[in-house]
């Protein structure tokens, strides 16, 4: 008995001890230094997760410097805030795995809604398609962007994660979660994980930068968004729609050229392949589009799954870029559309769709796609998508990676459900 006890009073000890570690542990967590950043960033910053920044009203890197924040530092946006990279300037946010930088709102958890705050925007000096060279953000309030470089260099985005971005700067104009505005080629943009935002999850407007692994679920508009000259690549991207955000707009994909004249040159023509596209699955939500093409974009669709969308599974809209894709320059090949309403619009007729090679009509079997909390958007084991004869083998240029397999994640290794990517409704 005495034995018994004295481990008895042992665990209670080492209980307690564990219990004191954990409220210190919390304790510091919570008396972590808070920094407000406003107005011009002129020269170099580095922020460290022992901080927390907070961003309040429009925070701009200026040219010439670089702002560099370390894995597992956290960016909070106060109402109307957000983060603007200038032509010139650059940002370092290179994540881990484990330590993913947060880009979230300054609300505390369980109070988090769409349109905080405003997201984070780069400008860089890659070619776009406005007359001049060069535009405006949206409603003159983000900078300039465009220029001659298409191997421009903003910095790094790895491993990071935005969150309940993206308001309304204007009548018709909402700044997205992460916008790429004549972003170049030099820029790495990789495992990003956006959620829960308002308008698009990521934009392109213009430029020639390369994106892979990025995961949008929730958008309030369109997940993956391209115009004014967009050619870079991108592979390995899922977008997942929750039209609570925004009841009437839930496109996968919406691809222009430019909406002001559909020939200009340089134009958007970007490379993609292994894309996962789902719709929402509530009746009473959601009512967009899966791949929507217009307005005289070019550009070349291969291993897509688009399922679920009470819209077409796919659109291709205008003269302009349906002659392309008569022509051979706008391409949709070994894809899988499934369970849209209807699965090709009319202005993909029969006749088009028939141009294109490896399109099946069924159901890919993936996992769990609608599940809005825990999704699994792999393929199962007796899933079409894993069929050989399906699947594009992507260039072998060094951007692109070797598959097997249709959609945007690999069966065997679900990066969707790591530890940088987290899916929190509030």
């Amino acid at each position: 008995m005495k034995r018994r006890a004295w481990i008895q009073r042992g665990v209670a000890r080492g209980v307690l001890a564990t219990l004191c570690l954990a409220s210190a542990s919390f304790a510091a967590a919570q008396q972590k230094e808070q920094m407000i950043v406003q107005g011009d960033i002129t020269s170099d910053r580095t922020w460290t997760p022992d901080k927390e920044y907070i961003l309040s009203g429009a925070v701009f890197v200026r040219a010439g410097a670089t702002l560099t924040i370390l894995p597992g530092t956290v960016i909070k946006g106060l109402e109307r805030s957000f983060l603007v990279i200038d032509r010139g300037a650059k940002i370092i946010a290179e994540g881990t795995p484990s330590a993913p930088i947060i880009f979230t709102s300054a609300q505390p958890p369980g109070q988090r809604s769409p349109r905080d705050w405003g997201g984070v925007w780069i400008n860089g000096r890659a070619p776009i398609n406005a007359p001049g060279g060069e535009e405006q953000g949206e409603a003159g309030l983000t900078g300039i962007y465009g220029g001659n470089d298409p191997n421009d260099s903003s910095g790094i985005i790895r491993y990071v994660r935005i969150e309940f971005a993206g308001f309304p700067v204007a009548p018709d104009r909402e700044l997205n979660n992460l916008t790429l505005a004549g972003v170049g080629a030099g820029t790495l943009v990789d495992h990003v994980h956006v959620n829960r935002g308002a308008d698009d999850g990521i934009e392109f407007f213009g430029g020639t930068v390369n994106v892979k692994y990025i995961l949008v679920t929730g958008p309030g508009d369109d997940g993956f968004d391209w115009q004014t000259g967009w050619t870079g690549k991108a592979q390995f991207v899922v977008v997942q729609q929750d039209g609570e955000v925004d009841p009437s707009a839930d496109r996968g994909i919406e691809a222009d050229n430019n909406e002001n004249d559909h020939n200009l040159l340089p134009r958007s023509n970007p490379v993609l392949y292994n894309f996962t596209l789902v719709g929402d699955p509530r009746p009473e939500t959601g009512g967009g589009a899966g791949i929507v093409l217009r307005r005289g974009t070019a550009g070349t669709l291969r291993n897509f799954i688009v399922l679920g969308f009470k819209g077409a599974g796919l659109d291709i809209q205008g003269a302009v870029s349906q002659t392309l894709a008569q022509n051979g320059e706008l391409v949709i090949s070994h894809a899988i559309f499934f369970g849209n309403a209807p699965n090709f619009a009319s202005g993909a007729t029969t006749s088009l769709v028939e141009r294109f090679t490896r399109i099946a009509l069924r159901d890919p079997r993936l996992r769990d796609p609608f599940n809005l909390d825990d999704p699994d958007f792999r393929p199962a084991d007796d899933s079409p998508a894993l069929e050989r004869a399906r699947v594009a083998s992507p260039p072998d240029d060094g951007f692109f990676e070797p598959v097997t397999f249709l959609g945007g994640v690999n069966p065997q290794n679900d990066w969707t459900k790591a530890k940088w990517v987290h899916i929190a409704r509030e």
